[in-house]
């Protein structure tokens, strides 16, 4: 398999603001001020600190599922 620089480029996973928006307006009647989608991003963040960890695991299970079939 070959891998080219427009594939390393790629983004895995990405969250718009718009879509942020969405829920906020689905779950709590409302969309969401600039510092409060602020706010939210920081929090996403914080819970995304340990991406690496939350990555490796989904590659192993890929992989592990892979070699049984």
């Amino acid at each position: 398999m070959n891998i080219n620089n427009e594939e390393f480029s790629d983004n895995i996973f990405s969250i718009k603001v718009m879509e942020v928006q969405y829920l906020a307006k689905k779950k709590f009647g409302r969309y969401l001020d600039e510092i409060e989608i602020k706010e939210v991003q920081k929090r996403i963040q914080f819970g995304l600190e340990y991406w690496e960890e939350v990555v490796l695991f989904a590659i192993e299970d890929v992989i592990n599922k892979s070699n049984k079939n």
